[in-house]
């Protein structure tokens, strides 16, 4: 979901969850299947060769394409927040915590358009950061 701020497409979800669900949405069908029986359904790679139909290798092969694109994104979101600066990152901080933009600048001792800049612009540079 975006919203327009200044006339910019600004993307609304970037916190880790709404990113890792964008990684594994982004993932080819097979790789994503292999990830989420494995991971999240708990099955041995045996398992799931068999369900398959393919060979333990290839699942293998699967979990470590998922998990690469895993680690480079999040590495990538990781150094896009840190790089922000302090006050941007307490900004969305707060907002994935739920507050209300003005609850936020009153918080933080900040205008709410200067809350809705400094989140519009660390929004693009998190989404820029993690775009595949």
């Amino acid at each position: 979901m975006q919203q327009r701020i200044n006339g910019a497409a600004v993307p609304q979800d970037m916190d880790r969850l709404s990113v890792m669900r964008r990684v594994l949405e982004g993932l080819p069908e097979t790789t994503l299947i292999v990830f989420m029986a494995h991971r999240v359904e708990g099955k041995r790679y045996a398992e799931i060769a068999r369900e398959l139909g393919i060979s333990e290798w290839r699942v293998e092969r699967h979990m470590v394409r998922a998990i690469g694109r895993i680690a480079d994104v999040g590495g990538r979101y990781r150094t896009a927040f840190l790089a922000l600066d302090l006050m941007s990152r307490q900004v969305l901080e707060l907002a994935w915590d739920g507050l209300s933009h003005d609850r936020i600048g009153v918080r933080l001792g900040l205008a709410l358009d200067e809350v809705e800049t400094r989140m519009a612009d660390a929004l693009v540079s998190l989404d820029e950061a993690t775009t595949l």
